[in-house]
């Protein structure tokens, strides 16, 4: 009983973390585009 609970857990925090990679994604991009503004001035990378 207890592998089982274990394997449901992990099986939804592996969803759960895939349904939060396009956020991870364009928060890096975000936070890169900011460090080149700071750094090179202007418009960044976008």
């Amino acid at each position: 009983m207890r592998k089982t609970g274990l394997t449901l857990v992990l099986v939804l925090a592996g969803l759960a973390a895939a349904g939060c990679t396009p956020l991870i994604v364009g928060g890096a991009v975000v936070l890169a585009d900011e460090v080149v503004e700071q750094d090179q001035g202007g418009d960044g990378l976008f």
